[in-house]
């Protein structure tokens, strides 16, 4: 090479200037970088590859090499100034996945985007954003016994049941379920009931009339439906209100029947009749109405048991109805004529005939009931559930007062018994 030529490109590289760094392209695009708390490390720029799949370090890729680092750089802090703004609101958030790709995770932010639902106890830490809960499981409850005493003293008293069995315990079940939203409150909706007690008094044959049995049975069944409205607040206490229907069927059936024997031949035949009665007293006890109550999610004793207490109170309307049906059903048995050696004239058949009163009462009821339960976690979600509870009925009829009085008859029930289940909440 000449020296003419060597001072030819000495000028040319000096005419060119340096390469811009990404510092100086930030500044033309009046870009300000946010400060961060903490960032990982950006990556390093990729590098140059030769022909050979040789690496090529940056120092030594020339001006090839510099243009890719500054390109990478700027597409890194475009990126950065983009997402600056969820990544500094999310800098704190611990979710369940370990990852920030939402604002509303479900284990919580320094910065609360929903009220905070904790429950009591170290197993119980439930998440920010909305929760839901369900209970279910069933329900093993006794109620007042049946006065068979009266009905034995209205009868003379002198005669003796050979059966009195009273109502025991009734198998049941119930379910709630409790939801949370970002509203501010939440709703429980809530079922419970029990539709098999039976009480039964009978007496031996013949021991009013000869070939006259007679039998009292009386079966009672209880529902409840319950729509809550729960403030969400950070706290084990609550006091809720809601929408409570409850109906109670009482009904109180007195059969007799009477034996039935087949008349002897004879000419003309005979024809025999007997009459079985029933007379059944049917009650509908239908309460509408509103209660308020307040609640405890639970005292804590060590990490996985906790106790949780209810109690609710209301003034109701009870929509009484009541039918007194009057049943009897005859049997006509008609023997064999015996002037007719060659034929057989035996038959039988039945007939039903009824009479009912129906009549609709509104009276004034009170409902009260309250229980404690304990919850054993198994994890953070499921619990196994077992408690006891208590409701009092005021203002209703029962079937047996009833059998004796012709409207309706103003008594207080009791129901308590165990509840046992699982327990879900998220």
């Amino acid at each position: 090479m000449s020296v003419r030529h060597f001072l030819f490109l000495v000028l040319l590289l000096v005419g060119a200037g340096p390469v811009p760094s990404a510092q100086h392209v930030l500044a033309q695009v009046d870009y300000q970088p946010p400060v961060m708390i903490s960032e990982p490390a950006l990556p390093q720029p990729p590098v140059e590859m030769v022909s050979s799949g040789t690496m090529v370090e940056p120092e030594l890729a020339g001006s090839s090499a510099t243009s890719n680092q500054m390109l990478w750089q700027q597409h890194q802090a475009l990126q950065l100034g983009a997402n600056y703004e969820d990544n500094s609101s999310r800098e704190n958030c611990q979710t369940c996945s370990n990852n920030a790709s939402s604002d509303y995770n479900r284990c919580g932010c320094s910065n609360e985007l929903f009220p905070w639902n904790k429950g009591s106890g170290s197993l119980d830490r439930w998440c920010i954003g909305p929760q839901w809960g369900v209970e279910a499981g069933g329900l093993m409850m006794f109620r007042d016994d049946a006065d068979w005493n009266r009905v034995i003293t209205s009868l003379g008293g002198v005669t003796q049941p050979i059966l009195t069995e009273q109502f025991e315990h009734g198998p049941g079940g119930r379910v709630f379920v409790t939801g949370y939203g970002d509203s501010g409150f939440g709703i429980q909706v809530g079922y419970e009931g029990i539709n098999d007690w039976n009480s039964t008094l009978a007496f031996a044959p013949d021991a009013f009339a000869a070939g006259e049995t007679r039998e009292f049975n009386y079966q009672s069944q209880l529902n409840s439906v319950e729509v809550n409205f729960l403030p969400n607040l950070p706290s084990v206490w609550k006091l809720f209100s809601g929408f409570r229907y409850v109906q109670l069927d009482e009904d109180f059936l007195d059969s007799t029947s009477v034996t039935k024997t087949t008349p002897a031949p004879a000419t003309p035949a005979v024809i025999a009749q007997f009459d079985d009665l029933g007379v059944n007293r049917l009650l509908k006890n239908r309460l509408f109405g509103f209660q308020f109550g307040g609640r405890r999610d639970g005292w804590q004793f060590g990490s996985r048991l906790t106790l949780q207490t209810f109690a609710n109170a209301g003034v109701y309307c009870n929509k009484f109805r009541r039918d007194d049906v009057n049943l009897t059903v005859t049997t006509t048995i008609a023997g064999d004529d015996t002037a007719t050696a060659d034929a057989i004239e035996f038959t039988q058949s039945t007939a039903t005939s009824q009479t009912s009163i129906r009549r609709d009462i509104n009276r004034i009821a009170f409902v009260g009931e309250a229980g404690i339960a304990a919850a054993w976690r198994l994890n953070y979600c499921t619990a196994l559930r077992a408690g006891y509870q208590i409701l009092a009925l005021d203002g209703v009829s029962n079937g047996l007062t009833a059998s004796f009085s012709p409207g309706l008859s103003s008594d207080t029930l009791v129901f308590h018994g165990m509840q046992f289940g699982l327990e879900y909440r998220r």
